[in-house]
């Protein structure tokens, strides 16, 4: 078997399929990946190991990448002056005062984001045992999903709200209609982040998470924030976007093609809500109080596990080392870590190799 140390030699084997970022439109990707769709199982292998070894990414990986980069360099994209880097790469994540907040010095904590972040995600690697956590994304017509029964149960807060100085903000559809943006949108997030903030001072003995993007649309002074704990999720615009679509399908399909519909008005909005967390990322990044991490999270972990383990399974097909390939999947056996799961998807690759080895000594040339 051939064996290549750069990426020019793969890319002239006609055996195999490639992926780069050099593929210029949407059509020649399509059909690049039609070509590895139809390889012998064999060849996509071999296509995989090199795609990993020169590109990082196998060719279905390669395949998704390229295509959000060649949205984000659409013509739709390109007039409305889009910066491509941070609307496709994702930042870091910032967490400022986080260790005040678990060591329940602070006990309230403010998270920025793009709807589709993982904001939420975030809110659950705090530390506490009695933490009120608040989407507010709820304070709008709270009156259609919560009555004020429920909502002792789901946060006390907001019953203080809502029963107290903010009453005249719980209304339903219905009563939307007859009151003036500028009353109702332009102020309830403002004054409920206000009443959070005397509210968590008068409860010591709990811990407060405010989440949503309306913190950065409506608060254009991030030094309010410099006394509580701030954390910015770093993940790009279109990765974020991509995510509340598939959370959309997940809960109603039908809500999918809305989703696409408001894809392109969101878009145009990028800009504004872009640089307003610029605001904030910029004014806490320079505090000593502040860290930065990479994205992670255990699904991530166990995708990069089944990642290393798919490109190892690679690498012994091609090297011819079928002894490797059994202690892949004793290892994988033996990872209490992995879910059943992936440890499933490990074992059937692993056995499909073995297969495809057995298959390709049997069809070599005496």
């Amino acid at each position: 078997m051939e064996k290549y140390t750069e990426l020019e030699q793969a890319l002239r084997d006609p055996t195999l399929v490639l992926i780069t970022d050099q593929i210029p439109t949407q059509t020649e990707l399509n059909t690049v990946y039609v070509k590895y769709k139809i390889l012998p199982n064999r060849q996509k292998r071999i296509s995989n190991y090199y795609s990993r070894l020169f590109l990082g990414h196998s060719v279905p990986e390669m395949y998704s990448l390229v295509q959000s980069k060649l949205i984000a360099d659409s013509n739709l994209l390109k007039d409305l002056q889009l910066p491509e880097e941070t609307f496709v790469v994702s930042e870091p994540d910032l967490y400022y005062r986080e260790d005040d907040f678990n060591a329940g010095e602070l006990n309230i904590c403010f998270i920025l984001g793009h709807s589709g972040s993982g904001k939420s995600r975030m809110a659950g690697t705090l530390v506490g045992d009695d933490i009120d956590h608040i989407e507010l994304d709820d304070l709008l017509l709270t009156k259609d999903h919560f009555t004020m029964e429920e909502l002792k149960n789901y946060s006390d807060m907001m019953y203080s709200f809502f029963s107290g100085e903010g009453a005249k903000y719980y209304i339903g559809v219905e009563e939307r209609a007859d009151i003036p943006k500028e009353e109702y949108e332009d102020r309830v997030f403002v004054d409920f982040v206000n009443f959070a903030m005397d509210y968590a001072k008068q409860h010591r003995e709990k811990k407060y998470i405010i989440d949503g993007i309306w913190i950065y649309l409506y608060f254009s002074d991030p030094s309010v924030f410099a006394d509580y704990a701030v954390f910015i999720k770093g993940t790009s615009f279109l990765k974020s976007k991509i995510r509340a679509m598939k959370r959309e399908m997940q809960r109603d399909k039908a809500a999918l093609q809305d989703r696409k519909q408001m894809f392109g008005r969101e878009v145009r909005n990028y800009l504004l809500d872009e640089n307003k967390i610029n605001c904030f990322r910029s004014y806490f990044s320079s505090s000593p109080l502040t860290i930065f991490r990479e994205e992670v999270n255990d699904a991530d972990r166990q995708a990069e596990a089944v990642r290393n383990a798919l490109f190892a399974i690679e690498e012994c097909f091609v090297n011819g080392d079928t002894d490797g390939i059994a202690e892949i999947r004793k290892k994988a056996e033996e990872n209490a870590e992995l879910s059943v799961w992936n440890k499933v998807r490990i074992f059937n690759e692993c056995t499909s190799a073995l297969t495809d080895s057995r298959l390709g000594e049997r069809l070599a040339p005496v």
